[in-house]
């Protein structure tokens, strides 16, 4: 499950300390460790955050949480190709 951004100042991100553990494992072994970015906040440094649109790409495309019934999974419906036949 995704989790909630944080807003401060105009940025939206997520400290990957307040992660569920296996996306934070997950998260650090496949990540682009230069996308990592630290935030002060009220003169507090906040190391190892990640910019929310890089958190939902991440989450998106490359955290894929495993499930054990198969049956559950939604078909994946992109790039079906859709023929109409119009005559004007």
């Amino acid at each position: 499950m995704k989790v909630n951004s944080t807003i401060y100042k105009g940025i939206e991100f997520v400290e990957i300390s307040t992660l569920p553990s296996d996306q934070k494992t997950i998260l650090m072994e496949t990540i682009n460790p230069d996308l990592l970015i630290k935030i002060l906040v009220d003169g507090k440094l906040m190391p190892r955050c990640l910019q929310y649109k890089d958190y939902e790409d991440w989450y998106d495309n490359a955290y894929r949480p495993a499930t054990k019934n198969e049956n559950n999974k939604i078909p994946e419906t992109r790039g079906t190709e859709v023929r109409a036949n119009i005559q004007i």
